[in-house]
């Protein structure tokens, strides 16, 4: 594997270097998550339910950021900035972290979180802990090419107890481990 060509800070940041073999390094990959039979629109509350989770996901809207200072995105790339509403109507506080977050274009190309434009003041992220009946408001940014169409967020606030459960098809049972997906407008 070659080093990145544009970036040093490419350890911490999603990249994508050129749109060839060099983007699968960590924003470009292919889709480990399951895909969702149901896709809703924006502004549309979406109900996340198992044995131990009981949340309402909704997205509010997007905006493209165009970054600040030396903090921007890559050449011939931009940042889509998700606002979300995640309450929690459960018994259980629940934690959300940055991994239960994923944008996918009309090819399943999937993207993770920039964290460097999650970095920037005017972006309050919407991870954390969450009471029940608390609610919590907050945007999610990624990295994705210019031209990229068909972007869905998918959340998926059971990811890393999905993924340490996929071996074990039983025990995944009690878990939702469908992401709700939103088509961004």
């Amino acid at each position: 594997m070659k080093p990145p060509q544009e970036t040093p800070q490419s350890t911490d940041t999603p990249t994508q270097n050129s749109g060839n073999n060099s983007a699968q390094e960590s924003t470009l990959k292919p889709s480990p998550v399951p895909l969702t039979k149901i896709t809703y629109n924006t502004g549309e509350v979406a109900t996340v339910k198992d044995k131990n989770l009981n949340l309402q996901f909704t997205v509010n809207g997007i905006r493209e950021h165009p970054g600040k200072g030396v903090i921007q995105p890559n050449p011939g790339n931009k940042w889509i900035v998700a606002s979300t509403t995640i309450a929690n109507k459960g018994q259980q506080t629940q934690t959300i972290s940055v991994v239960s977050f994923e944008l996918i274009d009309s090819k399943n190309n999937q993207y993770e979180v920039a964290l460097l434009a999650g970095a920037l003041e005017d972006i309050k992220s919407p991870t954390g802990q969450i009471q029940p009946g608390d609610e919590q408001r907050g945007e999610v940014a990624f990295e994705v090419p210019e031209g990229t169409q068909g972007l869905k967020l998918l959340f998926q606030p059971n990811r890393n107890a999905c993924e340490a459960l996929a071996s074990k098809p039983k025990a995944s049972e009690t878990l939702n481990c469908e992401p709700v997906a939103v088509k961004l407008k």
